[in-house]
Parts: structure tokens; C-alpha cells; sequence
């Protein structure tokens, strides 16, 4: 796989494991990089992203927070010599509740830094800028986190 395709996968990863209600496979992209929304302070390493980003998402009897994490506009920048990548792009994340009909409840512009570790990419950092925000009432446990943005 190209280091393209790699970077692709992980970023298809980052939407498979939370929509999936795949908790640790989510904060294990971020074990050693870290997630935040632009304005507030940054979650470093997995156990940071579990507490005060993935523990407010509302997971349904399902398993799943009955979510969908579209990425598109997707530009990445490759340093395949220096073992560097950056990016960015939109993330819609859509949801459909016995009580909230399908409907975009978030929208932000994400910018990702990627590292090459021990033969593979992964997250050094995401970082959301200028979210939009719908109907998080179904999405997240308090309404405190909706300012802070959505996994």
C-alpha cells in the first residue's frame, strides 16, 4: 500500500471505530498524538481522548452512537522522506435516533498531522476548526461538551 492508501485507512479507521462504537480502537489512534476542537485545550494520548472527548458521546443499546463520520474534500500533503503528512478536510457527521430523524448534526473543517512510526502512519494530531453545529442532544451525554465539538 502507498503511503496515500495508508493515510486513507486511517482516516476511513477514525469513522469505522467511532461510528462503529469501537471506543478503544478509536482512542488508540490517538495514543500518542492528540484531538481537539480549535479554542480548547488539547487531548493528549488515548486515555485524555476517552475522558473529555469519547465518555460524553451517548453509545445506544446497539453499541453504536448511531452515527456517520462522512470525510470529504480530502487534500493530504506527503514528506514520505521525512516520515511527515498533513492534511485537511470537511467532516459531516450524521445521525438517526428512535427520536431524531437522519440529519447532519455536525459539520467541522479538520486539519490532521500525521507521523511515520515504526513502519506505519498515524495521528500526531486533529484539530476541528469552525464547527458547525446541529441537534447534539441525541449525540452527547452533557450539554456542556457541545461547545467543545464532537468526536
Amino acid at each position: 500500500m502507498s503511503d496515500k492508501e495508508e493515510i486513507m485507512s486511517l482516516l476511513n479507521r477514525y469513522s469505522h471505530t467511532i461510528d462503529g462504537g469501537d471506543v478503544e480502537g478509536f482512542v488508540a489512534l490517538f495514543a500518542k498524538g492528540e484531538w481537539y476542537v480549535e479554542g480548547t485545550p488539547p487531548n493528549r494520548g488515548a486515555e485524555e481522548v476517552r475522558e473529555n472527548v469519547v465518555s460524553k458521546v451517548i453509545i445506544y443499546p446497539d453499541g453504536t452512537p448511531r452515527t456517520r463520520h462522512v470525510s470529504a474534500n480530502i487534500e493530504l500533503n506527503i514528506d514520505e522522506a521525512g516520515g511527515t503528512a498533513n492534511g485537511q478536510r470537511y467532516v459531516t457527521v450524521l445521525q438517526q435516533t428512535d427520536k431524531l430523524p437522519l440529519q447532519a448534526i455536525f459539520s467541522g473543517h479538520y486539519h490532521d498531522e500525521f507521523v511515520k512510526d515504526g513502519g506505519e502512519w498515524r495521528f500526531a494530531k486533529t484539530v476541528v476548526h469552525g464547527p458547525f453545529v446541529g441537534d447534539m442532544s441525541q449525540h452527547l451525554k452533557s450539554e456542556d461538551f457541545i461547545d467543545g465539538g464532537s468526536a
